[in-house]
């Protein structure tokens, strides 16, 4: 194959008709020109200027090479402004994916912001499990994920953004409403509300209490998390679900939210992304918002 940089080369000459002008315009000496061209006319078998003492004339041949390279040059010019359009964010598109709870409760102020900022730039969301947002990030169907539990697969990068509290909510008139605190052994035994498996609260919730030896009998899944809030206040059991998802329904009276005790109670939420995957400028742009998630909890 021709080498691209030589085709500007060749249509400076054709424009000008002038290797000494053609020179000026590309910044090359005329040596260089004529070093080019006939570079292509080996390339191409054929003469593609006929030379007249100072001046040139294309060919047959090259009035050819001069049609196409019009349009191929043209085409180069757009895709240059395109990517310039991408890194100067005036276009482009984000693929975000996130765990239920950072989808409902952060994403949405942080994704009005974005937009704000960068409205040329396309964003496509999906809110799943923590554990389908992490499969779509690695099978490339995704630039970006959030998710809520702990990332440890060999082909992936894991960040922490933000920090949460896991603490235990009970329908207001439950055995337990009084209580400020509860301990973790004073789950056994009741009807326990979780989202579904592969949802990251849920994982850290039971690897956490069967740390302690403790697993729980008694348990009702629903797909989503504000399914578990409904099932609460319906007094269909308790759960144990990161604050940020609760602080709302307990301002208002509908749940009430008891602290664990004796349980590490910390939840992370983590920004997740292949390893070798390029980060473009609308990813490195919405990474930036992130510190901003914590604000006006």
């Amino acid at each position: 194959m021709i080498d691209l940089y030589k085709l500007p080369v060749f249509h400076a000459v054709a424009q000008t008709r002038s290797f000494t002008r053609a020179a000026e315009q590309v910044h090359l000496t005329q040596p260089g020109i004529s070093k080019h061209i006939k570079a292509m006319e080996e390339y191409f078998g054929v003469p593609l200027f006929d030379r007249m003492g100072r001046k040139v004339a294309l060919t047959e041949a090259g009035e050819v090479l001069f049609e196409t390279t019009q349009e191929v040059l043209t085409s180069i010019t757009a895709a240059e402004q395109r990517i310039q359009d991408l890194t100067g964010l005036r276009g482009g598109k984000l693929r975000v994916g996130a765990s239920f709870p950072i989808g409902l409760y952060i994403l949405p102020r942080l994704l009005a912001e974005y937009r704000k900022r960068y409205p040329a730039v396309e964003v496509e969301l999906a809110i799943s499990t923590s554990a389908n947002i992490e499969a779509k990030v690695l099978a490339n169907k995704l630039d970006l994920g959030l998710v809520s539990r702990d990332v440890r697969h060999p082909k992936l990068v894991a960040v922490e953004f933000m920090k949460d509290e896991l603490v235990a909510i009970v329908p207001p008139g439950h055995a337990l409403s009084s209580k400020h605190r509860i301990k973790a052994e004073e789950l056994v035994g009741e009807s326990v509300i979780l989202s579904a498996k592969g949802a990251g609260a849920r994982a850290v919730v039971e690897e956490r209490l069967r740390a302690k030896g403790i697993v729980l009998e008694k348990v009702l899944d629903f797909v989503n998390a504000e399914g578990v809030k409904h099932a609460v206040e319906a007094g269909l059991g308790i759960s144990i679900q990161p604050r940020i998802m609760v602080q709302r329904d307990v301002a208002a009276g509908a749940l009430r939210a008891l602290r664990l005790a004796d349980l590490d109670a910390t939840i992370g939420y983590l920004h997740i992304a292949r390893k070798d995957r390029h980060v473009s400028t609308a990813h490195q742009a919405f990474l930036a918002l992130l510190p901003e998630a914590d604000l006006d909890r």
